[in-house]
């Protein structure tokens, strides 16, 4: 059978749309994501350090204190635990093989990962917190392998001890110094690979793993403590387990706090954005404006710096009149489409006349 040119054309013109629209499908839906299961104890394979070294040792922790998984706060009370024990993770031997002349290739590649100077390596790792992995953990890990770091996506399992930096975020695999990133999908689309030591690992529930978040800097966490049954510690960031002040309690149990940005004096739209962001919830009022633009915020509840529960409602009093972002856009100057008044003119077909997909079906 013979097609004519221009059906041929069409045709495969259509295909190609179908394929397009496929692909823009399972863009929407999400593909998975290859990560690397790390189990603890198991010696990495590409390290930063020595093992030997004794940088930091990983511990057993029990199953059933882990919290449920899903995107956490790295200021979530029971996220980490600890113990008293300041050989978790060794700042100090961190810090003198970052120095050492001799180490200088390994230390430049990693203070790029961690996005300092080489130099100010030092200064960096003193302001870390050593702390244990409660849940398996969702990362970028990074390799050491000819000169360079090469990263690769890993969930961590549950026991590994770590460095957090100021805002809660995993940054070093203590046992071997290798740093850390962020996981940067979503965590349910993780597809976990189990190979060779790792394939021991027992206990992986999918609905435990985590997704590490940056909360507002932190000044002090609240850890599970590893070693007494339904206790807990408060450990000061920068610190390790020797200045650990005891807590009576378990502190996964305690309900996660949030610190409230400071709004007041923002346009409303973009102070809502910012509130809901980090997962704060709003309402507006109308409030005296005296002299300040509309849509202004004048005041905000609970006040900034003020610890509430995660997902609490700030109320923002607003002044009077609309924010200047959320206005309409002014009404166009191209003349419009109605049908002219004059009934012996011919109307004119626009564009839109034009049912989609037209120009794919041949014309009689």
């Amino acid at each position: 059978m013979r097609h004519l040119p221009g059906i041929r054309h069409k045709t495969a013109a259509f295909a190609v749309l179908l394929v397009s629209l496929a692909g823009m499908t399972t863009g929407c839906l999400g593909a998975r994501v290859a990560v690397q299961a790390v189990a603890r104890g198991v010696p990495a394979a590409a390290p930063f350090f020595e093992e030997a070294l004794g940088l930091g040792v990983d511990v057993l922790v029990g199953e059933a204190l882990a919290l449920g998984g899903g995107t956490k706060k790295g200021d979530q009370p029971g996220l980490y635990g600890g113990s008293r024990n300041s050989k978790s993770c060794a700042k100090k031997k961190l810090v003198r093989f970052l120095k050492d002349p001799s180490n200088r290739q390994k230390a430049l590649a990693w203070a790029k990962v961690q996005g300092i100077g080489v130099d100010e390596a030092e200064d960096y790792v003193k302001k870390l917190t050593p702390v244990v992995l409660r849940n398996d953990t969702l990362v970028k890990n990074y390799d050491y392998k000819k000169g360079k770091a090469v990263s690769f996506d890993a969930l961590l399992e549950a026991g590994i001890a770590v460095l957090v930096d100021r805002y809660g975020k995993p940054v070093v695999k203590c046992s071997c110094g290798n740093p850390l990133g962020a996981f940067k999908h979503d965590a349910d689309r993780a597809d976990v690979t189990f190979e060779g030591k790792s394939k021991k690992w027992k206990a992986y529930h999918v609905e435990k793993v985590v997704k590490i978040e940056p909360a507002v800097e932190v000044a002090t966490y609240k850890l599970v403590d590893i070693k007494e049954e339904n206790a807990g510690l408060e450990r000061r960031a920068g610190t390790d387990g020797a200045q650990d002040k005891p807590l009576p309690d378990d502190p996964s149990t305690e309900e996660a706090a949030a610190r409230v940005p400071a709004v007041t004096g923002m346009p409303a739209q973009e102070a809502t954005q910012l509130l809901e962001d980090q997962g704060f919830q709003v309402q507006t009022t109308d409030g005296a404006s005296g002299s300040a633009d509309p849509g202004t915020v004048l005041g905000q509840d609970p006040a900034a710096d003020e610890q509430v529960p995660q997902g609490a409602t700030v109320t923002l009093t607003v002044a009077p009149g609309l924010d200047p972002a959320e206005t309409e856009p002014p009404p166009s100057d191209l003349p419009s489409s109605s049908p002219t008044d004059d009934p012996g003119a011919t109307a004119v077909p626009t564009l839109t006349d034009e049912p989609v997909g037209a120009a794919l079906v041949d014309q009689p």
